[in-house]
């Protein structure tokens, strides 16, 4: 896993080069080598897999989604690092495994959050000359030191709770939760339109300079609230068993809509060439939601809950209108991020590799080994192990064996079949562990 794949950041300022002495859109040069690639990263929350186009969604229309896919490339065996919130964010900012990082459960207000003492993204890209933003969620913590600034990012204007209310932006006690910056604040509008507003005021206002960017909406979290409510429903919303699945694809495509808005900015203001664009899931959903052939969802190991859809789009870089079939994780997207930025000096100290090597020339097998675990009072302890197409899964005392090449829906246990597999992956999930408690 630790395998050194290269940069690939003299192999993307080539390119720019050439794409510069080419290319002349509204007016301005594209990407030259002067001009280092912007990263736009996008993340939505507590989805089901089939609730996107790309990903095989009937009833919600995501039609920017599937541009990014047809310009880009579409993961079809990509995973979050954990079935909730903040462990997995906590991964792809820091391309650590939770387990690594002793952050494998959700936050509350009377835990510390991330530690910023621990590097991160924002940090790396701010140390290389990019301008940062998070719009959006975090739940990372919001004290001095694990707030968003603590950690690197310049600007931020979202929330630290798991979820806030689309109109009124409260949390799910009542309590204020909307900031910007360290600050409380109260802004007119619906969430989901305020976040892609300030995403495309950044864009613009750093054109001409490199810059990090994090849109992290909540859709589709609840409370289930679709655009166009009346204010007296504004405080509704919050029980699924009470919500519609209408609410929910109203919800996504709103936010659809607005990462459109979002890929018109870099258009007209000549940045596509030269921006990564990455979109995934933080984990899976539950309740409202399409998992598609998935089974179970938010909270477990099960594919409901971790397998994730993930798009890359950098033009002259990334292949378009492909699909990639390579097993990846939310950290692989860090390692992917630093290489392109030419930080990749960071790529032997993460938990993931960087995809570039691999996109134009995807390999037969890449030996090695997915890990989680998961252990709380509401889901119980799991842990498992991916290793090309076998997953081995304990969820309570049970043991379980997938094939899922050809049982996606892990509807087979083959532990009976297979018990030699099973213990030779129970084997490499106990040396995972041991060698996480002797660091």
């Amino acid at each position: 896993m630790q395998r050194r794949l290269g940069s690939a950041a003299n192999t993307l300022r080539s390119l720019f080069s050439i794409a510069a002495c080419l290319t002349l859109t509204n007016g301005a040069l594209a990407a030259t080598d002067s001009a280092p690639p912007n990263v736009v990263l996008i993340i939505s929350d507590h989805m089901g897999y089939g609730d996107i186009q790309p990903y095989g969604a009937a009833d919600v229309k995501t039609p920017a989604l599937t541009r990014l896919a047809e310009q880009g490339v579409t993961m079809t065996n990509f995973y979050a690092a954990a079935p909730v919130c903040g462990p997995s964010r906590a991964a792809l900012y820091t391309g650590q495994y939770p387990a690594r990082l002793g952050f494998e459960r959700n936050i509350n207000p009377h835990t510390a959050g991330l530690s910023a003492s621990i590097p991160s993204l924002p940090r790396w890209l701010k140390e290389a000359g990019y301008q940062t933003a998070l719009f959006g969620k975090w739940h990372l913590g919001s004290g001095p030191d694990n707030a968003p600034q603590a950690h690197g990012f310049d600007e931020f204007f979202g929330h630290h709770a798991w979820t806030i209310g689309y109109y009124d932006h409260r949390t799910s006690d009542g309590s204020p939760g909307l900031y910007s910056g360290g600050l409380v604040v109260e802004r007119s509008g619906y969430l989901t339109d305020l976040l892609t507003d300030a995403a495309i005021e950044f864009v613009v206002r750093n054109q001409n300079q490199p810059f990090f960017l994090t849109l992290a909406y909540n859709a589709g979290l609840p409370p289930y609230q679709a655009p166009g409510l009346p204010e007296q429903r504004w405080d509704q919303g919050w029980d699924a068993n009470e919500a519609s699945r209408s609410d929910y694809v109203q919800m996504i495509e709103r936010m659809d809509h607005g990462i459109g808005r979002l890929l018109d900015s870099l258009d007209k203001t000549a940045l596509s060439d030269n921006t990564l664009v990455i979109y995934l899931y933080d984990h899976g959903g539950r309740h409202v939601v399409d998992s598609g052939p998935l089974f179970h969802g938010f909270g477990t190991l099960w594919e409901g809950g971790i397998r994730v859809p993930a798009l890359l789009r950098l033009p002259n870089v990334i292949p378009a209108n492909q699909r990639f079939a390579m097993p990846g994780i939310a950290m692989d997207l860090t390692a992917t991020i630093v290489d392109v930025v030419g930080r990749d000096a960071v790529i032997p100290t993460l938990d993931g590799v960087s995809l570039i090597p691999y996109l134009n020339d995807e390999p037969d097998s890449l030996q090695r080994q997915l890990f989680w675990r998961m252990d709380s009072t509401s889901f119980g302890k799991q842990r498992a192990i991916r290793e090309g197409s076998w997953k081995y899964l304990e969820h309570g005392h049970t043991q379980f064996l997938f094939d899922l090449s050809n049982d996606l829906g892990e509807r087979h246990n083959l532990y009976y079949r297979n018990q030699a597999v099973a213990n030779r992956l129970r084997n490499k999930l106990d040396a995972w562990l041991r060698a996480l408690r002797e660091l």
